[in-house]
C-alpha cells in the first residue's frame, strides 16, 4: 500500500460500499456525477469537461453525447455515523449518548475516541444529510468516451499516461466532513459529535477533532454546496490497440488506479503507439449489460 495519506486512506475505506474514499476536500460544485477529469500528481481533482453541460461541450468542440447525460433526479438522502477501517476501535469518552428533543439543533456532546488497532486506520465522520447524486444512465458516458477517444488523446494523451480519466457516476457529499488517517498501531484521534433525534451521532457545527497521539493526520472540510466524501464511476486509461473497449467488473482491479501518478510504470516506451483506451468500473456494472 501507498504510504501517501490520500492513497492510504482510499484503500482502507474499501469495505464501505460508497466507491472510493477522498482524503482531500474537493467541492460538490466542482465534482458531481458527470465530471470528466483526473486526479493530479497531489490528489486534487481537474475537471477536463463537464458532461452534463451540453452547451460547454459543443463549445468546446467535442461531440455531444447521443443521449442526454444529466443527474437522475432528487437526490436521496440519508444519516451516518462514523465510518471507521476495520483496522480502527472506537469507543465514547464523554459525555452523553441519547436521542435529543424533535426540532432540537445537534449539538457536540459525546466525544469520541478511534484507535488504531494495526499499522493503518482510517476514520470519517459527516454532517447530516448525506446526500447521494448519479447519473441517470452509465451507458451514454460510456457511449460518449468511445467517440471521442481520439480527441480525448489528442487533447490530453499526457494526463491520460501518467494519470487516466475518470469519468465520475456517483458521488456521495455532505455540507461538513471530519476525515483522520492514522498510520501507526495503537495511535488514537478524538472528536466531539452531536446526537440527532434517533441518537445517531454526526459532524455538528461545533464538532472538531480534540486531540491525538501516536502518528496521526486529521482534517475538517466545509462547503455550503457541499464537500464529496465518496466517488465511484469508470477509469479510462491507455491499451494496446484493440477492437473495441474493455472492462472489468471488481473494485480490486481499480485499488492501483485511484489517486494514481508520478510511478515509473505510469509512461509508455513510445509516443507514437498506436493506443485506445481501457475501461474499469466501479461499482460493478449489471452482469447481462455488456453481454
Amino acid at each position: 500500500m501507498s504510504s501517501r495519506l490520500d492513497r492510504v486512506y482510499a484503500q482502507l475505506l474499501r469495505d464501505h460500499p460508497y466507491g472510493w474514499a477522498l482524503y482531500k476536500k474537493v467541492t460538490a460544485q466542482k465534482l458531481h456525477p458527470g465530471s470528466c477529469g483526473y486526479f493530479d500528481s497531489d490528489g486534487d481533482w481537474q475537471t477536463l469537461i463537464d458532461l452534463t453541460n451540453l452547451h460547454n461541450v459543443a463549445d468546446r468542440g467535442w461531440t455531444i453525447p447521443s443521449d442526454e447525460i444529466q443527474d437522475s433526479g432528487e437526490p436521496e438522502s440519508m444519516i451516518w455515523g462514523p465510518k471507521n477501517s476495520d483496522s480502527v476501535r472506537s469507543c465514547h469518552v464523554g459525555g452523553k449518548v441519547g436521542a435529543t428533543v424533535v426540532g432540537a439543533p445537534v449539538v457536540a456532546s459525546v466525544a469520541m475516541s478511534f484507535e488504531s488497532t494495526g499499522d493503518k486506520g482510517a476514520v470519517l465522520a459527516t454532517e447530516s444529510p448525506v446526500l447521494r447524486h448519479q447519473i441517470g444512465d452509465e451507458s451514454s458516458a460510456l457511449q460518449w468516451m468511445a467517440e471521442n477517444t481520439a480527441e480525448m488523446l489528442r487533447r490530453h494523451g499526457s494526463v491520460v499516461k501518467k494519470h487516466g480519466v475518470w469519468v465520475v457516476t456517483k458521488t456521495y457529499s455532505t455540507r461538513r466532513s471530519a476525515v483522520a488517517v492514522m498510520t501507526q498501531r495503537s495511535s488514537k484521534v478524538e472528536i466531539g459529535l452531536g446526537a440527532d433525534i434517533q441518537g445517531l451521532l454526526t459532524l455538528s457545527p461545533e464538532s472538531s477533532w480534540t486531540s491525538s497521539t501516536g502518528s496521526s493526520s486529521m482534517e475538517l472540510h466545509e462547503d455550503d454546496d457541499g464537500v464529496v466524501v465518496f466517488i465511484s464511476g469508470m477509469y479510462f486509461s491507455k491499451k494496446l490497440a484493440r477492437s473495441r473497449l474493455s472492462y472489468v467488473r471488481d473494485q480490486q482491479d481499480q485499488k492501483d488506479k485511484i489517486l494514481r501518478g508520478d510511478d515509473p510504470e505510469d509512461t509508455w516506451d513510445s509516443e507514437n503507439e498506436n493506443i485506445e483506451l481501457d475501461v474499469e468500473y466501479y461499482p460493478p456494472l449489471d452482469e447481462d449489460k455488456f453481454d
